[in-house]
């Protein structure tokens, strides 16, 4: 197996983020924050290992998405030696509008 890729995370996917757990903390708890933020570093981790894991993007080639949680996906792309995050978004339909 390959050595594990690094992961980076864009300014717009941190932000998307924060934005994120932000939505989470104000509308359920501080336990369920915190879960998605555990879930979110086995994302990092799995994209690391494994990252054409999760299927390409039909409007951007270059981009895959990836399920962090049933409500978060993960916009990245997959370089030679690593992956960077390009933005996260909430499933839900105007969930953080």
């Amino acid at each position: 197996m390959a050595a594990p890729r690094k992961v980076e995370w864009t300014v717009r996917a941190e932000r998307d983020l924060e934005l994120i757990h932000a939505y989470v903390l104000e509308h359920w708890s501080q336990r369920e924050a915190d879960h998605l933020l555990d879930l979110v570093q086995e994302f990092e981790v799995l994209i690391a290992l494994w990252p054409n894991g999760f299927k390409r993007s039909q409007r951007h080639k270059a981009h895959r998405l990836g399920f962090v949680h049933r409500n978060t996906t993960a916009v990245y792309r997959v370089y030679r030696d690593r992956v960077v995050i390009i933005a996260m978004f909430d499933n839900r339909s105007n969930a953080l509008r």
